[in-house]
């Protein structure tokens, strides 16, 4: 509480909370990635939706995305929602409770993950009952290893996307993994981009010439690599022009426009390698200065990703991971200072 004394204004010292950055999970950010590929099969049902939702969940995956989980367990029908969908059970001490299941008339039995606590309080038949939050990975496992239910049903309440286990399965064994290009995948690269062949020529080539990594600095060369990569859709690419213009001193404009690019090209084929670089950069030139609640979940996305490649030994991961936490910092500080 302030108080107005001669125009004024005073605030008890300590009262002001300090904010804390929003962690990625259902219970803070949720999974905009997952929400925003459902909406989009809703909206248009086709193949090429479909796909978009299968690399979202791949993705998600690789963030290491955590969901909400009902219990089966009595509840109060005349009660409102429970705190547990904003204090969910931890894994370790739901071990051996029994799931809530969903059952269609055909006898089938699908398992409800809720990708937000927004999502999970919908409907009151999940809003009153005990919550766990467990990893995507972890809760697709546990409906393909047990017996009698069929697959799994994201935001049942919302607009949902229903997994089977024959999906589940799928995704699972398809997802990609973190590792780097091997040598020959590497000088496969180089040589397409000796013979002009850019839509095969990797963006780190580019790199490597524009910050002379292991060869000669030739930046119009670099430039040169990512305009014809980014005409083939390659994000990296259209975050290094972004980045070139930047530093360059051009107007901000030009490189918002690489990054709205870039992010329109992640949108259909999200990926850990630069989807989180698209947050930040975006968090950082755009969206800050429309809604510091939009950016801060943009960086915890950013930041989760940033951890998860640093643990994997992932080249300039602890660089990204520094910015996204400073301009993290830069914004909670704007928001105490309101």
């Amino acid at each position: 509480m302030a108080y107005n004394t001669g125009g004024r204004r005073f605030r008890p010292v300590g009262s002001r909370k300090k904010r804390t950055a929003p962690q990625y999970g259902p219970v803070n950010t949720g999974c905009p990635v997952i929400e925003e590929a459902v909406v989009r099969l809703y909206r248009e049902q086709n193949e090429e939706h479909f796909w978009s939702l299968m690399n979202a969940l791949n993705y998600a995956l690789e963030l290491q995305t955590r969901v909400l989980m009902p219990l089966d367990a009595a509840v109060d029908p005349q009660s409102g929602a429970a705190p547990w969908a904003h204090l969910p059970i931890p894994e370790e001490r739901a071990e051996g409770l029994q799931p809530w299941l969903l059952h269609t008339r055909k006898e089938r039995h699908y398992l409800p993950l809720f990708t937000s606590v927004k999502n999970a309080e919908v409907e009151k038949a999940s809003a009153t009952r005990p919550m766990v939050e467990r990893s995507l990975r972890g809760a697709m496992e546990y409906a393909l290893e047990t017996d009698g239910i069929d697959g799994v049903v994201i935001d049942p309440w919302t607009s949902s996307a229903t997994l089977d286990v024959s999906l589940l399965n799928g995704l699972l064994k398809s997802e990609r993994g973190t590792d780097g290009p091997g040598s020959e995948e590497l000088e496969a690269g180089h040589a397409a981009a000796r013979e002009h062949n850019w839509p095969e020529a990797p963006p780190p080539r580019g790199e490597s010439l524009y910050h002379a990594r292991g060869t000669r600095r030739n930046k119009t060369q670099a430039r040169r690599m990512w305009k014809k990569a980014a005409q083939a859709g390659e994000v990296q690419a259209l975050i290094s022009l972004g980045d070139d213009c930047v530093s360059s001193g051009e107007e901000l404009a030009a490189a918002l426009q690489y990054y709205r690019k870039a992010q329109n090209a992640a949108r259909e084929v999200p990926d850990i390698a630069y989807t989180p670089q698209v947050c930040l950069r975006l968090a950082q030139y755009e969206t800050r200065f429309l809604s510091r609640k939009k950016a801060l979940m943009q960086m915890a996305e950013a930041v989760q990703g940033f951890r998860i490649l640093l643990d994997a030994g992932e080249e300039d991961a602890q660089l990204w991971l520094r910015e996204a936490e400073t301009l993290t910092n830069e914004l909670l500080e704007e928001e105490s200072a309101r």
